[in-house]
């Protein structure tokens, strides 16, 4: 799986110290309506909480299929987007909105319907994007005037790139975007994550890439939620990198911090990248998830995330990701997955061969 398949899989799902202060924003003067399209899988549930913690009427549009028991007090629209097939006509007529968030939408043709229909009937847009827009991984500090990929429909951030285009075009003074890494955190459907938390949450050796220097970005879907909702109570205009934490953990410290955080004793085996890359046909970001190393995509985990943090963005601390994650993926998957799992992961047999290798090979070197 090479950098383009992680990035689609990984947003269909999905810290060691928090920047900024996490003392809950005040509420705000007044409360919005507020129209969700999707609200149920991964990062819609943390928006709709932050929406309603703050006293927001929200509103839900969605096939009703996905968690469809979540949030059984909240006006629920049905319908389908879909790109031929759909069904909109319950967001027809004449009813208003303040702000509509859209979560969930990998083809730009989505949100051009769902746009174009509410483009008069609400006062701000916010769209959830992906770093995947950007178009070169090679130097890192890549900011919002990055290139972008261009005339590459039908691929992922080539369509993101559409639909940000698209909202621009249709709220040009009243649109909002996050473009996210990855995200991590309760609810989470995809298992880059749940690989290390299922691997560090058993005793033993854990096989680690390289040195531990390489960089990793992610942010929490509650802080996520919480700026979504910050942006549509600012009417916050423009697009934002959302990737924390700042500056980026290394992998060592990620890794570390996270069997730290669930009580684990694991050992982490850190194994040289080029014997795992070049002799065990070991890959980065699918068999070993979340791990760029620097000489492949020095880019891909330091996005330039300033422009967010200045705008009040907050990450809270590793140890409240992993334990909460954790606690998650061990009530609803740990028993019941064995990797690999949708091409993340390896299995236990082949990490413990690797282990086996690598131990081997550095036997040899000591001097008898």
């Amino acid at each position: 799986m090479d950098r383009r398949a992680f990035l689609a899989m990984s947003a269909t799902g999905g810290i060691a110290l928090a920047v900024g202060c996490m003392t809950p924003a005040p509420l705000p003067s007044r409360p919005k309506k507020i129209l969700v399209l999707g609200g149920t899988n991964f990062v819609g549930p943390a928006l709709v909480e932050a929406a309603l913690a703050h006293g927001h009427e929200v509103t839900l549009f969605n096939r009703g299929i996905t968690r469809a028991e979540l949030f059984p007090e909240l006006e629920k629209l049905r319908g389908v987007r879909a790109v031929d097939g759909g069904d909109l006509r319950a967001l027809q007529g004449g009813r208003r909105w303040d702000a509509v968030i859209d979560v969930w939408p990998a083809r730009s043709q989505l949100v051009e319907q769902t746009a174009g229909l509410l483009s008069e009937r609400a006062d701000y847009y916010f769209f959830v994007s992906s770093i995947a827009v950007y178009r070169d991984f090679s130097q890192p500090g890549l900011d919002e005037n990055s290139p972008v990929h261009e005339n590459d429909p039908g691929w992922y951030g080539g369509e993101k790139v559409l639909a940000e285009q698209t909202i621009a075009r249709l709220f040009p003074d009243a649109f909002g975007v996050c473009r996210c890494h990855a995200i991590l955190g309760p609810r989470d459907s995809g298992h880059a994550y749940h690989y290390w938390l299922r691997r560090l949450g058993t005793a033993g050796q854990v096989l680690a890439p390289g040195n531990g220097s390489d960089p990793v970005q992610y942010t929490d879907v509650r802080d996520v939620g919480r700026w979504i909702v910050d942006c549509v109570e600012m009417q916050r205009t423009g697009i934002y990198n959302v990737v924390g934490p700042a500056p980026p953990l290394t992998l060592q410290a990620f890794l570390e911090g996270t069997r730290d955080a669930i009580g684990s004793e694991a050992e982490l085996v850190w194994a040289d990248a080029r014997f795992l890359r070049d002799e065990q046909n070991v890959r980065s970001f699918s068999d070993l998830p979340l791990w760029a190393p620097l000489d492949e995509d020095a880019g891909f985990y330091q996005v330039n995330g300033t422009k967010a943090l200045a705008a009040g963005a907050v990450y809270r601390p590793l140890p409240d990701t992993a334990r909460d994650a954790s606690r998650w993926f061990q009530s609803h998957f740990f028993n019941d997955i064995a990797f690999p799992v949708g091409g993340l992961g390896l299995s236990s047999e082949r990490e413990q061969a690797i282990l086996a290798e690598w131990e081997k090979r550095q036997s040899a070197r000591v001097p008898g």
